[in-house]
This record gives C-alpha cells, sequence and structure tokens, in this order.
C-alpha cells in the first residue's frame, strides 16, 4: 500500500477524525497504474499477422507487395550482319514508301564504267545518251555499223539550225569522230544525232558538253547564231548556195512574228545585199558576214521588244 493509504488506515485506527494528508511527491516517471495491470489490450497486428502472412501467399500479384520480377526470356541476340542487314531492309522500304528508288544497280557484276546511261534530259524535251561498249547484238541498233565505238546520241522533238551549228562544231574539233545525223527544215520532225568515237573517254566528255549547250539554250525564248563559212555539209541541210559568205539565225521566234520582224527589216534596207528565209520556227539570213551580223543583232532587238509587248499585253 502507499504512504497515504498507511496514514487514513492509522488516523481511523486512532480515532483522529481529522485526516491530514501529506504531499507525495509525483516521479519524474509515470509509472503504470495498478488498477489497469490487469486489464489486457489485444494487438490487432499480431493477431492478424498470420492472416495478412497467408493471404499474401495465395496472392503473390498484391498491389501492396512489390511483384518478382520475370525472368529474362531467352531471345536470340542480333549479330552485327544481321542487324546491319535488317536496318538497311527497313531504311530501303521506307525510302520506297516515300516515291525514292535506292541508287544501287540492279545488275551483279556489271562494271559501272562501262554501263550504257542517260546523260540528262533537257527542259525542253531533248534527252542526250552514251553507250561507252555495247554488246555484240545491239551495235546493230544505229544508224551505222559498229566495231567497237563508243556511240553518244542526242534527241530533240524539232529541228532547228542551230543544231547542225553545234554538231558541225563538235566533227571541226574532233578528228576521227564519225556522225549520223536526221534533220529536216519543217517543223513537225525531230532532230537525231548519232556521234560514233573509239575514244571513249573523250565522247563521253563531248556528250556532257552538248548537253550543257542544249539546256542553257532551252531557258531562253530566242536566241541568235552567226557563222561564216559554212561547209558543204552544213549548206547541203540548210538548202542555201554553196558560195555563201556567211549566215546567222533568228531561232525561237513565232512564223508570223518573223514576217512581222522581217517586214520592218525591209523597210529599212532594200535586201539586195543578203537573201532570207523565214520558216516555222526560225529565221534565215545570208550574205556578207558583217552585213548579216549587224542585220541579225538588229533583228533580236527588236524581236525582245516584241516579246516584251506581247507579255504585257500590248
Amino acid at each position: 500500500m502507499s504512504d497515504v493509504m498507511k496514514q487514513v488506515v492509522q488516523e481511523i485506527l486512532q480515532g483522529n477524525k481529522t485526516i491530514v494528508s501529506r504531499k507525495v511527491e509525483q516521479p519524474n516517471k509515470i509509472t503504470e497504474n495498478p488498477a489497469l495491470a490487469h486489464i489486457k489490450r489485444p494487438n490487432y497486428q499480431r493477431m492478424h499477422k498470420e492472416e495478412r502472412l497467408g493471404f499474401k501467399q495465395k496472392n503473390p500479384k498484391s498491389p501492396t507487395m512489390a511483384s518478382k520480377p520475370k525472368e529474362k526470356q531467352n531471345r536470340p541476340s542480333l549479330q552485327p550482319r544481321q542487324f546491319n542487314e535488317e536496318s538497311i531492309s527497313a531504311l530501303r522500304s521506307l525510302a520506297l514508301a516515300q516515291g525514292k528508288v535506292p541508287n544501287q544497280n540492279s545488275f551483279t557484276g556489271n562494271d559501272s564504267s562501262n554501263a550504257s546511261k542517260i546523260i540528262g534530259k533537257t527542259r525542253n524535251g531533248g534527252t542526250v545518251w552514251f553507250f561507252p561498249q555495247l554488246v555484240t547484238g545491239l551495235r546493230s541498233s544505229f544508224g551505222r555499223m559498229l566495231n567497237n565505238e563508243a556511240v553518244g546520241v542526242v534527241s530533240m522533238t524539232e529541228c532547228l539550225p542551230s543544231q547542225l551549228l553545234m554538231i558541225n562544231e563538235v566533227i571541226r574539233n574532233n578528228q576521227g569522230m564519225k556522225f549520223s545525223v536526221s534533220w529536216t527544215k519543217d517543223a513537225i520532225s525531230a532532230f537525231t544525232a548519232e556521234l560514233y568515237d573509239e575514244n571513249t573517254g573523250r565522247l563521253e566528255q563531248v556528250m556532257f558538253d552538248l548537253y550543257q549547250q542544249l539546256n542553257r539554250r532551252s531557258l531562253k525564248a530566242f536566241e541568235a547564231y552567226t557563222l561564216s563559212s559554212p561547209d558543204r555539209w552544213l549548206a547541203g541541210h540548210l538548202d542555201i548556195g554553196k558560195s555563201v559568205e556567211s549566215i546567222a539565225v533568228l531561232e525561237g521566234i513565232p512564223y508570223y512574228t518573223s514576217i512581222v520582224l522581217m517586214d520592218t527589216l525591209l523597210k529599212r534596207h532594200d535586201g539586195k545585199d543578203f537573201n532570207f528565209e523565214i520558216q516555222q520556227n526560225y529565221l534565215l539570213l545570208s550574205g556578207k558576214y558583217d552585213f548579216v551580223s549587224s542585220l541579225i543583232d538588229e533583228l533580236k532587238r527588236e524581236a525582245a521588244r516584241l516579246i516584251s509587248l506581247d507579255r504585257r499585253g500590248g
């Protein structure tokens, strides 16, 4: 019993009605109340521990527990060569889907230096080809029989005098080079020129140069050319006299516009010192070199003025 209880009992036994109580100092540490010592508190965490453990064993995928990582599946690893082939195949498929054709030769074992090719297409519908080394079965496909010569071909949708001037210059500058030309004065027929040369490298460079000339010409609405002392071959195709000193050509001018130009010119000059010819797509002058050169320059300036007025609507 505590000191307080002992004091109370003594006072009662002695008949002292006055109960004097002493203050008992409380210890700093709070002791357990004896009245609550026999009261049992249930520990719910321990009671349900086994139930929880049993539940988790039955349900290993419980959201409260981290799932055990799955074992890695045995996948066949890609070797570097397999990866490259599959990657390239996927890229080619993507390129084809976008309308891009891979730049590769579909013929295996073909030497690219001997491969026939299209050098280029001009903006006005022309095409230039090059055949460095033809197989025997194809050598009869051209304008003349071939041995081992390389072949270059130019094709344009219409015939113009400048094409003859161009081929004539090539033959003059490349001795031993042979050629075959299909050219007429009408505006309906197409122009075709075949060049043959045993020097493959030289002919290839010539064909590239011709393509560039033709492509530059296609950018212009009209163009003028002057040539002195045309040879017999050129004079024969243009149907001019053999004794002509020089010729001048204005190309790209419509037939009736050429009539307008010549009407203006003939009203300034009597026409005794030169000859002229009007075709569907060009105007040809012939005569002394200095005179026809000045006339063609005058016609070119007037043609530019007429075309400018036409574009502005009068």
